[in-house]
């Protein structure tokens, strides 16, 4: 019998990954100095080379970017000593850099190491922060986002960094298992057409907020568990309901926000069964007011400013330890959503809307 590799790209692939995975463990090789002397480093990271790069190399760099491969690499954590705070995927799938990125633009010390910064003080008002200008209040709730991702990072000051590789047991990367991963992919099928979700009338940030939201990319308690930076314990819902806090607990089916829900659909005059996920849910609140294009604009509106305060409330009570009621929370949606509606429609088109 004769075996052979079914999918060449993919196998292609995970050979390349050896390599990619090489660069990040013997950086003390004779090949990565090389490496280093030609196409030059940047915060721990190899250069792109530009047009002078061989293809060998822009093959490597370019596959350090992909999903299969960044998603299933790991930083373990020891002292802080060899790790970029920013630049380095270290807490969670993604780096501080990409994922705050407004908060790495606003810093004046980009290639700060882990353990400099733990040492400075990363509270909100730790010395470890350097910013070029004050900070606006959106800002400011970053930093209080990422300043609670690492209340639960511990420095071990006996023990390297080093690097894991999270589909073998032996933390090893292996052609193998990479070769596995990418034949084991699905195609990503797009939950809600992008065109949906933009809305001039709303402000960018609320935008990708749902952006973010439809695609389970918020860093709700159960992502930040699959992450490895949450403990168990830590996951169950803020309002008390004995849940893990999942996208679709939090703004579908939670005691408390669910039943702002159900405000609101008295509010509009809107009669829909709650679905399962949020996807289904946004769907379904889009098409419900019935074809007119006015009706969808205006209920797609109104989606947007129940998931912002719910949002706002959830953060509220887990950073600045405050709650608003049920009829608050409705009177703020509310409010939002004819100061956004107002500068397209007229009065006379949402008579319900002020009543």
């Amino acid at each position: 019998m004769v075996w052979g590799v079914r999918r060449i790209r993919e196998f292609n692939g995970a050979l390349l990954g050896k390599w990619c995975w090489r660069v990040l463990v013997e950086k003390e090789s004779l090949w990565y100095r090389v490496l280093v002397a030609r196409y030059g480093e940047e915060g721990g990271r190899l250069l792109d080379g530009g047009r002078t790069a061989s293809a060998w190399w822009r093959a490597i760099d370019a596959l350090r970017s992909e999903a299969w491969f960044g998603t299933n690499v790991k930083r373990s954590v020891g002292n802080g000593k060899n790790i970029y705070f920013w630049s380095d995927v270290w807490v969670g799938g993604v780096s501080f850099k990409e994922r705050f990125s407004r908060l790495f633009e606003l810093s004046v010390d980009k290639w700060v190491l882990v353990f400099d910064l733990f040492h400075l003080g990363c509270g909100v008002n730790g010395e470890a922060w350097k910013w070029r200008r004050s900070m606006f209040a959106w800002e400011e709730e970053q930093l209080g986002e990422l300043c609670f991702l690492l209340q639960n990072v511990i420095l071990q000051v006996d023990k390297e960094d080093k690097w894991i590789w999270k589909l073998e047991k032996s933390n090893a990367y292996t052609v193998r298992s990479a070769y596995t991963c990418q034949s084991a992919q699905l195609p990503v099928v797009d939950p809600v057409e992008l065109k949906l979700l933009w809305q001039k009338i709303v402000p960018l940030k609320v935008v990708v907020f749902v952006w973010h939201l439809l695609r389970n990319r918020l860093p709700t308690k159960d992502n930040l568990l699959r992450r490895g930076i949450l403990h168990t314990d830590s996951c169950q819902c803020i309002a008390g309901c004995d849940s893990m806090k999942t996208v679709n607990h939090l703004f579908l089916h939670c005691s408390l926000f669910g039943t702002i829900w159900n405000c609101v659909r008295c509010w509009i005059g809107l009669s829909i069964a709650v679905p399962l996920n949020v996807s289904d849910h946004f769907s379904q609140f889009y098409f419900g007011g019935g074809r007119s294009q006015v009706q969808h604009t205006i209920l797609n509106v109104v989606w947007f400013a129940t998931v912002w305060e719910i949002w706002k409330e959830r953060n509220n009570r887990i950073f600045n330890d405050k709650e608003s009621s049920v009829m608050r929370i409705v009177d703020k949606i509310k409010s939002l959503s004819y100061s956004w509606l107002k500068e397209k429609f007229q009065i006379s088109q949402l008579p319900w809307l002020v009543a």
